[in-house]
């Protein structure tokens, strides 16, 4: 939410012209070609209609709607740097353009300027007071910030303006929970699934009656429909045994990764795929998260407290037999949230391993990775490597929810950042540690180090915006405290390792300059900048240190490459790095079906077009090296 959108970005279409009395040619062509860019728009042809507006700003047009347009146009695409610049420029042209200065708020937040994207707000409703959106933006900004009270005004302001809001109505009420104000916020919650980001994040829609509240008949069915992330299911299926305690016959449609865990812990013997729930037409149905509110729960009242997620005495006893040649204490850690849900109030939830350093350096207790996935590739590169349990690789490949939970089981101590780790070690009763952002998702609150969901958590927050390792640092600190005599001061067995590490960076090698043609080039900078929008930490700092090097290698080539054949090829890789990532999904699934085997082959046809591209670019400019396939065609 508040991402810039075509239909509040700024684009016009009534691109400027002169007055009739100084109409010429050359200004009747600009006109016409303004008119034909907004078109282009309309029909989605974006590359298109930057190629018109550049053309346009190229020949000296004065007219701010260009800049505007053209700005949008890269929002659209993630381009905020060459956003900001174009309405920075618009501005100059027209300083009073409410538009410019909403585009340059959501573009300046995204950053995380919030500062700057405040002021833009503000400056855009003193020009346009009843600004909607800018109002409902700002009040994002704001929340963001921390100042809960400017941020819930801001929603009523654009819900005065704007009754059906369904985003506005969504974001006050996660304000509200996040304020502690849980009966306003279970009822504005439901709004939910009419915002625009959310609409698809019921796993399964029943075609029985949606159960409305009110009390239950003993042995009516009622199935609970799980929604969102993994962590979503894992906090909230403890009301099953709620509801069932009431009477109702329940039954639940759940992620299956998560079909085990679900059987073993009591939940529901035999729940249901998404498939199989949307074929169930007797009963009642409800969405999880919406039962918390017809239960009335609240930090004075949380229905259940006690441990409800069980593994089984089989891998318990396993993972036990495994750790015992390992040193104690282990301590589990996690720090990496899926990146495709940190785009609103989850982003800059997660952390860079390499902030886990001075845990690492200040203690001798045994570390374990419960990172899978994203993020799991820092584990090869992080100063500490020599710190995890031996049996690492082991855990690695434990994929399952029932067997990660025995693992779980048999640490001294679970230490993670707020992902799926949190509510499954939490839901099982296990001493554990999360990791807030200054302005964490609602369910956490803004305040204190523990939480009525889990009895068994703390929480350490930042107390500055973006800081982690102040937070790391308290953490190491409580360790000391929580396990008296781990600490490696007195063995002076971190003075070494720093010795050793800063002997090994003195040797690292000059930069390695190969032959390369002009297509592999590009192909390689685009896959870089698709990689800036999915790392963070260390790992984000060394793409982008290799983008850099490769750009100067491009620029001092001094070649205008068509920017159509560079957008071309950046698609077909971010395609291919979406359907890598199904892929994976399909096969941590064990599902090698249809899904699979057409994920499977939609790679070497996307390498197919992605070798046509290169080798466009390689024959049009004339590059001396020239890729050639080396596999017959399909």
């Amino acid at each position: 939410m508040g991402k810039p959108k075509r239909n509040s970005s700024g684009l016009s279409g009534k691109p400027a012209t002169a007055p009739k009395q100084q109409i010429t040619r050359s200004s009747a062509d600009q006109a016409a070609k303004e008119q034909q860019a907004v078109a282009l728009i309309n029909q989605g042809k974006l590359q298109e209609a930057e190629a018109l507006y550049k053309d346009l700003i190229a020949a000296g047009t004065d007219n701010h709607i260009v800049y505007g347009n053209l700005g949008a146009i890269c929002g659209m695409q993630g381009r905020l740097d060459e956003l900001i610049e174009l309405l920075k420029k618009a501005l100059q042209l027209k300083p009073n353009y409410p538009q410019a200065h909403y585009n340059l708020g959501n573009a300046l937040k995204e950053q995380g300027d919030l500062d700057a994207a405040i002021a833009s707000y503000n400056k855009a409703l003193q020009l346009k007071p009843n600004y909607t959106e800018a109002h409902y933006n700002l009040g994002i900004a704001l929340q963001e910030q921390g100042d809960l009270g400017a941020a819930i005004a801001s929603y009523n302001k654009a819900l005065q303006l704007k009754p059906n809001y369904p985003d506005a109505h969504g974001s006050l009420s996660m304000a509200e929970l996040l304020g502690g104000d849980y009966k306003r916020g279970w009822e504005r919650y439901e709004y939910r699934f009419e915002c625009k980001d959310d609409k698809g994040i019921l796993n399964a829609k029943p075609p029985c009656e949606q159960w409305a509240g009110g009390g239950l008949i003993e042995g009516s069915k009622l199935l609970l429909v799980s929604e969102q992330g993994l962590g979503d299911t894992l906090q909230f299926m403890r009301y099953a045994i709620a509801l069932r305690e009431q009477g109702a016959s329940v039954s639940f449609c759940a992620q299956p990764k998560l079909h085990s865990l679900i059987k073993t812990s009591g939940i529901d013997p035999s729940p249901l795929t998404p498939q199989q729930a949307n074929k169930i037409n007797d009963g009642l149905w409800i969405p999880l998260l919406s039962v918390p509110r017809h239960l009335g729960v609240s930090p004075q009242n949380p229905i259940i407290t006690e441990s409800y997620i069980k593994t089984t005495d089989e891998f318990i006893d396993k993972w036990k037999g495994i750790f015992l040649s390992e040193q104690r204490p282990i301590i589990g850690i996690n720090w990496q949230g899926n990146p495709s849900h940190e785009k609103t109030s989850s982003k800059g939830r997660s952390l860079p391993l390499e902030t886990f350093a001075p845990i690492a350096h200040l203690t001798n207790a045994s570390l374990l990775s419960l990172q899978k996935g994203f993020g799991s590739e820092q584990l090869e590169t992080c100063s500490f490597r020599d710190r995890f349990v031996s049996c690492q690789p082991q855990v690695d490949e434990t994929w399952d929810f029932l067997e990660t939970a025995a693992i779980i089981a048999n640490c001294d101590l679970v230490i993670t950042s707020d992902t799926s780790v949190a509510h499954l070690a939490g839901g099982m009763g296990k001493n554990t540690w999360v990791l807030l952002k200054k302005v964490p998702e609602w369910r956490w609150g803004l305040e204190g180090d523990t939480t009525f969901w889990y009895p068994s958590m703390r929480l350490f927050r930042q107390r500055e915006r973006g800081d982690w390792d102040e937070v790391i640092e308290r953490v190491a600190e409580a360790l000391q405290e929580q396990f008296p005599g781990v600490s490696a001061a007195d063995s002076g067995s971190a003075q070494p390792k720093q010795a050793e590490a800063a002997s090994i960076s003195s040797k690292l090698l000059a930069a390695i300059q190969a032959p390369i043609s002009l297509g592999e080039l590009i192909d390689k900078i685009t896959i870089l900048q698709i990689k800036t929008n999915h790392l963070q930490g260390k790992a984000l700092e060394n793409v982008q240190k290799e983008l850099s090097a490769l750009q100067q290698t491009l620029d001092a080539l001094d070649l205008q490459v068509d920017p159509k054949l560079i957008q071309r090829l950046k698609e077909v890789n971010q395609d291919l790095w979406q359907i890598e990532d199904a892929i994976r999904d399909q096969e941590h699934q064990k599902s090698f079906g249809e899904t699979f085997i057409r994920l499977a082959r939609s790679v070497y046809q996307q390498n197919d077009r992605r070798s046509i591209i290169k080798k466009e670019i390689n024959t049009t400019y004339g590059s001396a090296l020239v890729e050639e396939k080396a596999y017959q065609d399909y």
